[in-house]
Parts: structure tokens; sequence; C-alpha cells
């Protein structure tokens, strides 16, 4: 692990972030695909990705990794990239003929799904074409909802937004890349946004995804919510007149929850009618408002797929109004 991470920081410049293996999903794996490889998990640009390495090389085939690859990504629903410490060059080119993601550690990286190919010591920013990063939908939810970013550099935008310039700079060229709007000037960058807020909003609403990466449940509301923001149905009813329930939602960053979980901040526990439920986000919520709540957007997207007409009609009339 230590070797592809080291790797994949020369050709990239982006740190390898290593999760948690999920032990309950492995189980699920067919017994010969769990027994065949090893199994590495973590954020590449942003993007949860699982890193699955044959134990032997020798019997491996394009015609397996095609059977198995898709059962892997099924289990774990992230995507896949196979990890060699050598291959063979038939193996290779069958590889890159079927567009299956691999890295020869040292030698090689292919991962088409986020436009890379590189090999040696070659550097390129590479980034996914169907949805944002966390950190690019942040951006333009802010510029949405909380201040135009019309005209300012890189640098005031990450001051505004506690990234570094170079994230910013990412997330600029996934955005232009995207219509949104158009990166601007040479030595200072900034940005242009020529649609409207409802034009936009439905120009990148097909690359938007919920913010929510996991969710948990608490004995009990917390007491301080520097770090928290009203959530779910709760942060819906302040923009309706949806009641808010019978059930306390919340969000809060998911670097921050895990470095209060680490410091034993959190009494979690199984679901109980009328426990709170506690939603872990791929970026800062508390960024993104002035108030005690979510701010519309991220709320429609983490709500969208719920089931229930009313909630359904709810967040089409509050999109209506924030939009106008």
């Amino acid at each position: 692990m230590n070797e592809l991470k080291t790797y994949i920081k020369m050709v990239t410049g982006i740190n390898l972030i290593e999760r948690r293996t999920p032990g309950g999903l492995l189980n699920k794996l067919p017994l010969f695909i769990r027994e065949g490889y090893e199994f590495v998990f973590g954020e590449l640009f942003e993007h949860g990705v699982v890193f699955a390495r044959p134990k032997s090389i020798h019997h491996v085939t394009p015609g397996q990794l095609q059977k198995h690859i898709p059962i892997i990504e099924s289990i774990f629903a992230h995507p896949v990239i196979m990890v060699f410490n050598e291959m063979p060059y038939y193996l290779k080119d069958q590889l890159i003929l079927k567009r299956m993601a691999f890295v020869v550690t040292g030698k090689q990286l292919f991962i088409p799904f986020m436009f890379m190919d590189l090999s040696e010591q070659t550097k390129i920013r590479a980034f996914r074409t169907d949805q944002f990063s966390p950190s690019a939908q942040c951006l333009l939810i802010y510029h949405l909802w909380m201040m135009s970013l019309e005209g300012k550099n890189f640098q005031d935008i990450a001051n505004l937004l506690n990234y570094t310039p170079r994230t910013i700079g990412r997330c600029a060229e996934e955005l232009d890349h995207a219509g949104v709007c158009k990166i601007v000037g040479s030595k200072s960058k900034y940005l242009e946004f020529e649609m409207n807020k409802l034009e936009t909003w439905n120009h990148a609403l097909g690359f938007l995804r919920s913010p929510v990466k996991e969710s948990t449940w608490l004995f009990k509301k917390p007491e301080d919510m520097e770090n928290y923001r009203i959530a779910g149905v709760p942060a819906l009813s302040r923009y309706s007149n949806l009641s808010s329930g019978n059930q306390d939602v919340y969000a809060m960053d998911a670097e921050v929850y895990r470095a209060q979980k680490n410091r034993g901040l959190f009494e979690a526990t199984f679901y109980i009618e009328n426990d709170t439920q506690l939603q872990i986000w791929s970026y800062n919520p508390a960024l993104l408002t002035k108030t005690d709540h979510v701010e519309p957007f991220s709320l429609y997207l983490t709500m969208k797929d719920d089931p229930d007409e009313r909630v359904q009609m709810e967040l089409e009339a509050m999109l209506e109004k924030v939009l106008k």
C-alpha cells in the first residue's frame, strides 16, 4: 500500500487517502473473489475507489477481470482500480482496450473514468466527467446561495471556502469543463458565470449528488451546534409549511466527524424510534449557511429521492422560491 500511495503521489501530486476496510461488505463477495484479491479502500481526487490486487498474476485473464470487476463494484458501490506489481504486455494491452482501470506500481496508471493515463513521472490534472467532486459542488453552491463568486480570484475563493488555491483550481477546471462557468485571466485567474442562478442550477444538476456519505444514530442531539446544522425534514420545514416531524436530523462535515469520533464525543447507537440521525457530509454544511439549518440546494440533493409525495412537492416549491 505504501508503494501505491507513493507512486500515485509522484505522478499526480495528490495524496491517496486510505479508508477503513468495510468487513461486512467484504463478506458479501463470492468466496473465490474474496480469497483471490487483496482490497484497499480510499479516496482519489475526492472520489471513493476500491483498489484490488490479484494474489496471483499467473492465473489472471482479461475475461476473468471483466467478470470480477462488476461484482466487486456492485458490492462496494465504488469503481475498481486493479493493482499490479508487474504486468505482461498482452494483459496491459487488453485492459486498455477494454477500458479497465489499473495501476502498475512505479510504471503506469490508467484510470479512464478519471481521464488519467500516466506513465513514469508524467503529471496531469484529472477529473471525472459524470459528477462534480465534493469541493467543486461546494464551490458552486456557495456561489448560488452565499455570495456570487463572479470575478473573484482563486486565492479569494480559497479563503472563503477554507480550501487551498490548488483545490480551487481543480474545482474551476471541473466547472469550466462542464460549461457551468469560464476560467478567465492568466496570472490571476477568476471565474466568469454567464448564466443566471436558475440556468446555472439546471445546467449543473446532472453533475451534482447528495453530499451524504453515511448516516449514523445518536442517543441524544448535539449540545454544541457549532459544527452541526439541522438537516432532513426538520430543515425542509424551515423552507416550507411541512411539519418538522418527530425525529431530529443533523449534518456535519466528515473530517470533523472523524476527529470528534476519535475523541470519543459520540454516543452512537442502533436505530431506535426518536433517536437523532446524524448525516456525515462530504463537505462542510456550516460553510454554506448563516443559519442553524442547511442551505436549500444541498438539502434538495439529500432528499430528492424521498418517496413521500409531500416532500417532493415542498422540495420543488423551495427551489422555485430560491431560484427566482
